[in-house]
């Protein structure tokens, strides 16, 4: 998690879908209007999560092993990108749909109840398909952070032993890994699995009594808590959104300062499904109220949030 480190306190990211048509445009506002540059998902073009992993309808596909994996449709215009420009920690994110989300869309299909094994499986196909993109940017000289999507992650059963169904994507030669749940978060599993980054919907969820102790121990071994601050489907005013994120990060219960300097701030989700012009606000709101919030925090620490570059 060493690469960690290097990313600015309160670094703002997004989740991942994007709502654009072309991949250099998509390409061009993940790199330019977030701090840590993603490749974009573009539903329009790759499906959604689970089509744009499987290539089909779960209820018309079968799935083995060795399953072909195509590129997403902007990954040559992101790479290309990042390998002109790279940013200056050098450190971008990839994500996936996790292996229990997958299993659970192949399980509905064909009316069985297997999802652990069936995830399981999938998992170690997701690692070798994604080490093969960890790889290439690792050779332009950039870390890549891996983060996986499992928004129903409550609903799939899971106890807190199933924390190694991960395990292959931990290994899959990322910097760093963690795990994306836009829906209810199960906070014991959360902790047996140990991700490295935890994103959740900071806008629904705020901050639980259950997450408290998890989230501390996940910044205590060097690792990150990304905040879904903004709501794409109702964004806040920029003063809402700080107030969110200020109370959350006060919430944890260690000095403001050392939880902002290991906080990212995203979307509460992906605006695929949503317009241009929407994306843009909510990027836009992010940055804003990172800049309030690292005032407000320095304000009251007395030091501590780095400035931001503008």
């Amino acid at each position: 998690m060493s690469a960690l480190r290097r990313l600015p306190a309160l670094a703002t990211t997004g989740v991942g879908s994007l709502p654009f048509t072309a991949p250099a445009e998509a390409v061009r506002h993940a790199v330019n209007a977030y701090d840590v540059p993603f490749c974009p998902q573009l539903p329009r073009l790759d499906g959604d999560m689970v089509r744009s992993w499987l290539g089909a309808d779960p209820a018309g596909c079968g799935w083995c092993p060795d399953r072909d994996r195509q590129r997403p449709a902007a990954w040559d215009a992101f790479v290309a990108e990042v390998a002109a420009r790279p940013p200056a920690d050098r450190i971008v994110k990839l994500q996936v749909t996790g292996p229990v989300t997958l299993a659970r869309a192949l399980d509905r299909a064909a009316g069985r109840r297997e999802t652990l094994v069936l995830a399981a499986e999938i998992a170690r196909w997701l690692a070798v398909s994604v080490r093969e993109q960890l790889l290439a940017l690792r050779e332009h000289g950039l870390d890549a952070l891996l983060l996986v999507d499992e928004p129903g992650l409550a609903q799939a059963g899971l106890s807190a032993r199933d924390g190694t169904v991960w395990d292959p994507l931990r290994l899959a030669s990322a910097a760093a890994w963690g795990l994306h749940v836009c829906g209810t978060v199960p906070w014991t599993v959360v902790d047996a699995a140990e991700p490295d980054v935890l994103s959740y919907d900071l806008t629904r969820d705020h901050l639980p009594v259950a997450a408290r102790p998890v989230i501390t121990r996940l910044l205590a071994r060097g690792g990150r808590i990304a905040w879904g601050a903004v709501d794409p489907a109702a964004p806040a005013s920029v003063a809402g959104t700080s107030a969110l994120l200020v109370a959350a990060i006060a919430g944890v219960g260690r000095r403001t300062g050392d939880v902002a300097a290991a906080s990212l701030v995203t979307p509460a989700c992906g605006t695929g499904l949503l317009s241009p012009a929407r994306e843009r606000l909510v990027a836009a709101t992010l940055d804003a109220a990172v800049r309030v919030t690292a005032g407000a925090i320095s304000a009251h620490d007395g030091a501590g949030v780095p400035a931001r570059s503008s």
